[in-house]
């Protein structure tokens, strides 16, 4: 019983943490469309298409509530077989930027720790 209770668990965690990313690609999608409405009083065109992807975002957060972790894994894996580069290229993409990140919170620590000497 302990390893359906492990799974019901993990099944739990990765269903928060789907939820949690929808709820980052919401703010993301927010952040864009004010960053559009911006960019709309100089270029309007430009601010249309910056609009446009901020919805398609929205839509994306959309439907990641709506999926099931399951499907989500499902539709992953097809792809990945389908399209084995562009799984490596977004895992290469997605190191990159965790790195970037570190390395930027790392410089802000220290940064933080040098002020306050």
């Amino acid at each position: 019983m302990q390893a359906a209770d492990a799974i019901a668990e993990a099944e739990q965690a990765a269903e928060r943490k789907k939820q949690t990313g929808a709820n980052h690609v919401d703010e993301m999608a927010k952040a864009v469309h004010g960053a559009a409405d911006e960019l709309g009083q100089q270029l309007p065109k430009a601010a249309e298409f910056v609009h446009a992807a901020a919805s398609r975002l929205e839509e994306g957060a959309g439907a990641l509530r709506r999926r099931s972790v399951e499907d989500l894994m499902r539709t992953l894996n097809d792809f990945g077989r389908k399209e084995p580069l562009a799984i490596f290229g977004g895992a290469v993409l997605a190191g990159f930027a965790i790195s970037r990140f570190l390395k930027s919170s790392a410089d802000n620590r220290q940064s933080s720790a040098d002020n306050r000497r």
